[in-house]
């Protein structure tokens, strides 16, 4: 039973060294702004977008953290760190290209509809009665 305890590492206090790792901060909390930021880049891409901004912006300080004393630490959270970086980029660029892609489709129906502006002119239709009823 001794030879168990003194084949144990122990740090000065006496504890066991796997006792003294901790969990890195937000680890969790950037693993699940990086999914989110993939599961709401659909809805017009401005919330995945947005959640993926938060959630690099929150995985920068627990990867440094562990880079300073990867011993601290527990490997669990800095793989969760890990996984929730790259989802939150693979979120924002889903988001982005949903967001250019609707740019594109709103540009194309007003330049659609703006080239139909002569075509209607010469087909006596009121035009006028058009351009003011639009919204903008």
């Amino acid at each position: 039973m001794e030879n168990e305890n003194t084949e144990k590492q122990t740090n000065q206090a006496g504890q066991p060294a796997q006792a003294m790792q901790q969990p890195l901060p937000n680890a969790s909390a950037v693993l699940v702004l990086g999914i989110l930021s993939i599961v709401t880049c659909w809805c017009y891409g401005f919330i995945g977008l947005v959640l993926g901004i938060i959630g690099l912006v929150l995985s920068g300080k627990p990867l440094k953290l562990y880079k300073e004393d990867p011993g601290l630490y527990t490997e669990s959270s800095f793989k969760n760190v890990k996984a929730g970086r790259i989802c939150s980029i693979i979120g924002l660029s889903i988001s982005g290209l949903f967001i250019l892609i609707g740019l594109f489709a709103i540009l194309g129906i007003i330049g659609g509809g703006l080239a139909l502006l002569p075509f209607l002119e010469n087909a006596n239709f009121p035009i006028d009665m058009i351009i003011t009823s639009l919204p903008f």
